[in-house]
C-alpha cells in the first residue's frame, strides 16, 4: 500500500507557487516492531543553472532561475531525505541558508574550473562527519589502486580525456551510537556516450577508492555504504556490468575498444578543430520555428534527434582524438575487471532494481525493462531517470555496498515511485513536475550495521 512522506517543516519558506509533483512512497516491508534506526537516503541531479541552453530544453516553462529556484529546494524537502546526494549543484549562497535552515550540514566538490560540483547533505542532529575524500578522476593514478602504494610502478592515469569530472565520499558516524555509521559516495561521470572506457575508468576508481576506505578503519567494516549519483551509463552498458559484475557481452567488448581513443587535451598535439567548442550546444539541432508546432511535429522532430545527447552532433571529441596506442597505457579489459574488484555475479546491489521487482509483481509498465526489451542487465531499473525532450535515458542510481564484516544484507524497506513518462511529456524540467531534467530517487535502508 503506498502512502505519501511527511515533508520537511521548513518547506513552508518557499515559495507557495513553484510547486513539484508528489510522488508516492511505497512501503516494501511491513513495519519493524524494532526501534532499530533506518536511512532515507536521496539522489538527484539537479541540472546546474549554469548549464541550462535553451536550444537544449525547447518546449520547457521553467528554465530561469526565478522560475525554477525555489523547486530545487522543495524536491528535497518534500521527501526530507536522512542524506542527499546532488549533482550538479550550484548557487551554493541561496541554496545553503535553506538547507542549513532546515538542519542539514554539507560536503561540496567540484572539479578544476567547473560552475558546477556534488554535494553531500546530511541531517545535523543525526550525524557527523568523520572522514572526506574527493576523487579528482583526471589526476588519479590507477596503479596504485591495482596494485598498491609500493613505489614499484611509475604514475599511470590511463585516461582518454580531461573530463572535470569528480566522485566525493563522506563516512558518517550516527551521533547516538560513533562505532556504527554509513560511508555514502556520489559521483557525475562524463556524459559523452563516444567514451565508454572513460566513464568505466571513472567509475572504476570511485569503487575501488570506496572499498579502500572501507578497509583502512575497522569501524568502516561494519558500516553500511552507498554509492549514489549520476553514472551517465544505461543498464545495458559495459559500466553497469562492470558495477553489478555481469560478464561483458561482444557489444561491451566492442564499445570498450571503440572508445580507447586519446583527446587532444591528453595529447596536445592533436591538430585542433575551429568547429564550436564542446558543451556549448549544438547549431546542428533543428529549432521551432515561429508559430506553435503541433504535437505530431513535435514528434517528429523529437524522433530525428532524440536518443542521443544533442550536444553529441556538433562536440570536438571525436575529430580531435587519435587511437591509443601501447605507449598510453590504456587499462585493459581484465585491468578495468581487477580495478572493481567484485566477482562475477557479486557486485554492487541496484536498490532501485531490488525495489522496483517487489513492488511491480512482475509487471513491466514503468520498468527499464518495458522500454528496452532486449536487455538482460538493469531489467527492473526505472524506465527513465533522466527525460529531455531530446534525451531519455536511465543513469541514475542507488547502488549498495555490503560491507564485509556485516553479519546480514542491508535491507531495503521503502522507495520513492517514480515519475511515470506521462508526467514528464514533453520534457523535464516542467512547472509543477520538477525543476531539473532528471528526477530524483530515494529509499530506506534497514541497516546491517
Amino acid at each position: 500500500m503506498s502512502t505519501f512522506l511527511e515533508p520537511h517543516p521548513s518547506i513552508k519558506s518557499l515559495p507557495p507557487q513553484q510547486t513539484i509533483k508528489v510522488r508516492e512512497w511505497v512501503p516494501l516491508q511491513p513495519p519493524s516492531a524494532s526501534n532499530s534506526p533506518t536511512l532515507k537516503l536521496m539522489t538527484w541531479n539537479m541540472l546546474a543553472q549554469a548549464l541550462i541552453l535553451p536550444k537544449v530544453f525547447p518546449y520547457n516553462d521553467c528554465l530561469k532561475i526565478h522560475q525554477r529556484g525555489a523547486l530545487l529546494p522543495r524536491e528535497v524537502l518534500t521527501y526530507n531525505p536522512d542524506i542527499a546526494c546532488l549533482q550538479e549543484v550550484d548557487r551554493l549562497k541561496k541554496l545553503l541558508p535553506i538547507f542549513r535552515s532546515a538542519g542539514y550540514s554539507h560536503t561540496y566538490a567540484s572539479g578544476p574550473q567547473k560552475p558546477q560540483g556534488c554535494m553531500i547533505i546530511w541531517k545535523a542532529d543525526a550525524f557527523h562527519k568523520v572522514a572526506e575524500q574527493t576523487i579528482f578522476y583526471d589526476d588519479d593514478d590507477v596503479n596504485s589502486l591495482l596494485y598498491g602504494d609500493d613505489g614499484k610502478r611509475p604514475n599511470r592515469i590511463a585516461s582518454t580525456k580531461v573530463t572535470g569530472n569528480i566522485g566525493l565520499i563522506v563516512a558518517l558516524a550516527r551521533k547516538d551510537d560513533e562505532t556504527k555509521g554509513y560511508i555514502v559516495a556520489t559521483t557525475h561521470i562524463f556524459w559523452n556516450p563516444d567514451f565508454e572506457y572513460e566513464k568505466a575508468r571513472q567509475i572504476g576508481i570511485l569503487v575501488n577508492t570506496v572499498r579502500r576506505l572501507q578497509a583502512s578503519d575497522e569501524r568502516y567494516r561494519t558500516w553500511p555504504t552507498y554509492l549514489a549519483g549520476d553514472f551517465n551509463s544505461e543498464p545495458t552498458t559495459a559500466p553497469y556490468s562492470l558495477l553489478t559484475a555481469q560478464p561483458l557481452t561482444p557489444a561491451h567488448a566492442k564499445s570498450l575498444s571503440d572508445s580507447r581513443v586519446i583527446h587532444i587535451s591528453r595529447d596536445p598535439s592533436i591538430p585542433p578543430s575551429p568547429d564550436v567548442k564542446e558543451d556549448e550546444g549544438s547549431s546542428a539541432v533543428p529549432q521551432p520555428q515561429a508559430g506553435d508546432e503541433n504535437d505530431e511535429d513535435k514528434e517528429k522532430r523529437r524522433k530525428k534527434w532524440g536518443g542521443r545527447n544533442i550536444t553529441y552532433f556538433v562536440n570536438r571529441t571525436i575529430r580531435e582524438s587519435r587511437r591509443a596506442v601501447d605507449s598510453d597505457d590504456l587499462l585493459s579489459v581484465e585491468e578495468l575487471e581487477r580495478l572493481y574488484g567484485f566477482e562475477e555475479g557479486k557486485g554492487l546491489r541496484s536498490g532501485y532494481a531490488e525495489a522496483l521487482r517487489i513492488a511491480s509483481a512482475g509487471a513491466k509498465d514503468n520498468v527499464f525493462g518495458g522500454r528496452v526489451q532486449d536487455t538482460m542487465a538493469g531489467v527492473w531499473e526505472p524506465m527513465y531517470t533522466s527525460y529531455s525532450f531530446y534525451w531519455q535515458g536511465t543513469i541514475d542510481y542507488v547502488f549498495i555496498l555490503d560491507p564485509p564484516g556485516a553479519t546480514s544484507k542491508t535491507e531495503i524497506l521503502g522507495m520513492l515511485k517514480p515519475h511515470v513518462k506521462e508526467d514528464m511529456e514533453p520534457g523535464l524540467p516542467k512547472a509543477g513536475i520538477s525543476g531539473s531534467d532528471h528526477t530524483s530517487l530515494m529509499l530506506e535502508f534497514g541497516l546491517a550495521g
